[in-house]
């Protein structure tokens, strides 16, 4: 089985990622890393000044993988999984976070869009993936990992 966390950056992703795979002993697979290990890009986006992942050429690499994987990044609603959690946060809570990381206010305003949008679970939605939408907002990672799980468990997922 596999699960992708998605949402806008700042929503709590890695951490949420990193504690689910640990609880439920799934490997876990963090997208930007992999992409970063295996040189799998397709160009560099100089307005945004970040690198342009070669989303074919990950998704082949994830389905090589035979055992139940949690997938970690804003586009790993783009890879083949069995259930995408996308993980929302209240705008100037979200905002505080991105500012926290230090980004330049149209990385912030860019991203704050998307996330009033919806962008992740919209295109999560499009590709008719089971979706489940956790509001991260005023919570820390244990108590969404928390959450994930028991509504899981409910939807006899695990």
């Amino acid at each position: 089985m596999i699960i992708a966390i998605t949402g806008t950056p700042g929503t709590g992703k890695t951490e949420v990622a990193k504690l689910l795979a640990k609880e439920l002993k799934w490997k876990l697979i963090e997208l930007n890393k992999l992409a970063e290990e295996k040189n799998f890009y397709r160009g560099y986006d100089e307005e945004r000044e970040c690198k342009i992942v070669d989303i074919n050429k990950l998704s082949r690499e994830i389905k090589k993988m035979k055992e139940n994987l949690i997938l970690e990044g804003h586009f790993s609603h783009d890879m083949s999984c069995d259930l995408v959690i996308v993980l929302r946060c209240a705008i100037g809570e979200l905002r505080k976070r991105m500012e926290k990381r230090g980004w330049p206010e149209q990385k912030i305003e860019e991203n704050i869009e998307a996330e009033i949008m919806g962008i992740c679970k919209e295109e999560a939605e499009d590709d008719d993936k089971d979706v489940l939408e956790i509001d991260t907002t005023g919570k820390t990672a244990e108590n969404v990992t928390k959450e994930i799980k028991l509504k899981l468990k409910k939807g006899a997922i695990i």
